[in-house]
């Protein structure tokens, strides 16, 4: 059986680009919480040999050592541990996943370029009869259908609305509620039937009421927006 191929993602590190996946990564950590590749090797499922030869082409690569390694004597004492390169290199990883971890719980609601506005420098948005801006792109035109991303985190929740830098506000339904994360996930419910997450702490959902069947606002900036076409 062929073990399905890692994607891997180019890391820029002290000015040199190191490829890194996600069996790599993980192999890194183990040896850090572990102090042992033998151990690290066995709780990743990784064979012994490859794990070694996975850190003898980081430290070609990088010209520097990934992982200490001391021998132990009579009484024990040996051990590996990760060099600051390492838990660099580990530092890098962790912010690529969760930079994709954010984009795979993005929110997508369609569109259409209504107006292009160069002297204000931003462009407005048909969302269903609603008008939603973001900062203008030159590569739209008016008329183009585009699909709008914006991450759960990014929208606040309001009861009404309110005069504020937030521009964009639409009303919605709450139609589901879960945890996530340590926070509550509101499913909303927009006026073209679309639903998107937004994320609020505990303490939000008591003080504001948002239980299913209430009809909410939700905000968010256009800096907040990113837009790809359709």
């Amino acid at each position: 059986m062929t073990r399905a191929r890692k994607a891997e993602y180019n890391l820029n590190i002290n000015g040199k680009n190191m490829l890194m996946d996600s069996r790599r990564f993980e192999l890194l950590m183990k040896i850090d919480n572990c102090g042992s590749i033998m151990n690290a090797s066995k709780k990743t499922g990784t064979p012994y040999r490859t794990a070694l030869k996975y850190i003898e082409v980081m430290e070609e690569t990088m010209g520097h050592e990934v992982v200490f390694t001391t021998r132990g004597g009579r009484g024990g004492g040996g051990g590996s541990k990760l060099s600051s390169l390492g838990k660099k290199i580990v530092k890098e990883y962790t912010k690529i996943e969760k930079v994709l971890q954010k984009v795979s719980q993005t929110n997508e609601l369609s569109g259409k370029i209504s107006l292009i506005d160069e002297e204000g420098k931003v462009m407005h948005i048909n969302f269903y009869g609603e008008d939603i801006t973001l900062p203008i792109n030159t590569d739209f035109k008016i008329g183009e259908d585009i699909i709008l991303l914006i991450s759960p985190e990014d929208i606040i929740v309001m009861l009404k609305p309110q005069e504020s830098s937030v521009r964009n506000i639409i009303k919605g339904k709450i139609v589901g509620l879960k945890l996530h994360e340590n926070m509550v996930r509101l499913e909303i419910q927009l006026i073209n039937k679309e639903t998107l997450d937004v994320d609020v702490t505990e303490f939000s959902r008591e003080k504001l009421g948002l239980d299913l069947g209430k009809v909410v606002f939700i905000g968010f900036k256009a800096v907040s927006l990113a837009v790809v076409k359709s």
